[in-house]
């Protein structure tokens, strides 16, 4: 015998209301990830389990300022960059704009911080440099990945030394492997705080570029506009508030206070 069940009006109602509610739930619980470098302090880097550094804190302050919940994941800068280009998060930084990044991310109105980057020698060859022009024939380590202004990243006459991160382009550096080291001054005295057989060996002898640092936002992940929207508005009310200039001074003088 066929037995049949009927549902009325009102069970049928409830059910669509209950799946309803779990799937807003559910989008309502997907992270927005995105993307923080691993190996670049005291900016952003992963430290004791923990992503740590001055943009991590103000990355964190903004979103929490627009009432805006993200999961920051680690990656290698490189990595973190082509997931952003393909959309598989949403965001990476820290990203140094030239006209290629320009074009394939979407770049907010408010940088994250600024900071100068050096070209380092050792002490043994440090001579002042004003141009380009006299890096040609010589050897230059730079980090996979990074951008160091559109000048130096364009010019086809540098031969560049490509090296995973910062400390193995000064290792370079300090064993006659290369002539010179590009990096930013923060990491770069951090690393001579933290590594001291790299203490009182390097001199920077030219600034190649003082850029803005950007957080840089996918152009193919559905969520990347309307966080960045986010995160300017987050900027915003942090610059208002005078949190943004608070975290910038307090990082500056943990690093002061550890030279």
């Amino acid at each position: 015998m066929t037995h049949r069940v009927y549902f009325s009006s009102w069970t049928i109602l409830c059910a669509a209301l209950l799946f309803a509610v779990l799937g807003l739930c559910r989008a309502n619980a997907e992270t927005l990830q995105i993307g923080a470098e691993d190996d670049w302090y005291p900016y952003t880097a992963l430290r004791d389990g923990e992503i740590q550094g001055m943009s991590v804190d103000i990355v964190k302050a903004a979103f929490a300022a627009s009432g805006t919940e993200i999961e920051l994941e680690s990656f290698p800068y490189s990595r973190c960059m082509q997931l952003a280009l393909r959309g598989q998060i949403v965001a990476c930084f820290n990203t140094s704009p030239n006209p290629k990044i320009a074009e394939e991310y979407l770049l907010p109105k408010h940088p994250l911080f600024t900071d100068a980057i050096l070209l380092w020698a050792r002490n043994d060859n440090a001579a002042p440099l004003n141009s380009l022009d006299q890096l040609v024939g010589k050897t230059v380590a730079v980090t996979n990945g990074y951008e160091y202004g559109a000048d130096f990243d364009n010019d086809t006459r540098l031969s560049r030394i490509l090296v995973r991160k910062d400390l193995n382009g000064f290792l370079m550096l300090q064993r006659s492997r290369v002539d010179y080291m590009v990096a930013f001054r923060g990491t770069a005295l951090q690393l001579f705080e933290e590594y001291p057989q790299l203490r009182g060996q390097f001199i920077p002898v030219m600034t190649v570029h003082r850029p803005d640092l950007y957080l840089s936002f996918s152009r193919h992940h559905p969520k990347a506009a309307e966080l960045l929207e986010r995160f300017d508005q987050g900027m915003r009310l942090i610059e208002g508030s005078g949190r943004y200039q608070q975290i910038i001074d307090t990082w500056r003088n943990k690093q002061n206070a550890s030279r």
